[in-house]
């Protein structure tokens, strides 16, 4: 793992492109997803609710940057002082989809950023794993 990032990872009991439908519905997240909310403004462009109804609720612009087959990427922040590259990457593993949620993080702030936070985001990126992990169990339905 790099210094300036955070990287979770489990295996989702589904197809890929079971899961890879629910990861790219971002108009479904507010069935299931208890972290975060994504609405697409305009093409790549999106706003995001982060750490949804926690002290560390937080609202920011990203852009989606890939919506490859099985690579969701997004960006978002200032590039000078905090700025972070996210990315959902699915692959086939024995029992099912493996999962890695990983962001890294650039700027004159991201070390100290990450040095306060990285508990609260990795509990985020955990909770959000797990909510998809659910979410595909129940067959991606509410």
């Amino acid at each position: 793992m790099q210094e300036n990032e955070v990287r979770t990872e489990l295996v989702v009991p589904a197809p890929i492109d079971d899961v890879w439908r629910v990861l790219v519905d971002f108009a479904g997240y507010a069935d299931w997803n208890p972290v975060m909310e994504y609405t697409q403004v305009d093409g790549a462009h999106t706003k995001v609710k982060a750490a949804k109804g926690t002290p560390f609720e937080r609202d920011f612009e990203g852009e989606i940057t890939s919506m490859e087959p099985y690579v969701l990427a997004s960006r978002g922040g200032d590039p000078e002082t905090f700025f972070g590259r996210h990315r959902w990457e699915l692959s086939e593993a024995e029992g099912g989809t493996r999962l890695v949620n990983v962001e890294s993080f650039t700027g004159t702030m991201a070390a100290d950023v990450l040095a306060q936070t990285r508990e609260v985001l990795v509990a985020e990126f955990n909770a959000f794993n797990q909510a998809l992990l659910r979410r595909c169990a129940d067959g991606g339905s509410p």
